[in-house]
């Protein structure tokens, strides 16, 4: 594995920490309230989805661009880039409602 492999895998590992940890964290907050942030806060769940799934599908096709060889392999990896820190915005106005 060469250094550029080892610096993707990182980044991936960050994301899913920080993501997690934030949903844990929600979880937390919101275990003695009936209502669930995500029930309340619909718009900013699907977007969250949405940059989720961006993230996993640019993931993907980054994994095949590089396999490849091919030019898209800089946007692929920007676009999965964006993606992971939407996503995170987005984890984190459920966290803190005041932002959103």
């Amino acid at each position: 594995m060469d250094n550029q492999s080892l610096v993707i895998v990182a980044r991936h590992g960050v994301f899913f920490l920080l993501v997690d940890t934030m949903n844990k964290q929600i979880q937390v907050k919101y275990q003695s309230t009936p209502s669930s942030p995500y029930d309340t806060h619909k718009m900013v769940t699907s977007a969250f989805l949405v940059a989720l799934f961006l993230y996993a599908t640019a993931s993907v096709a980054e994994v095949t661009a590089r396999i490849q060889e091919s030019v898209y392999l800089r946007l692929v990896g920007n676009t999965r880039l964006f993606a992971g820190a939407f996503a995170t915005v987005f984890i984190l106005v459920l966290l803190i409602p005041a932002w959103g």
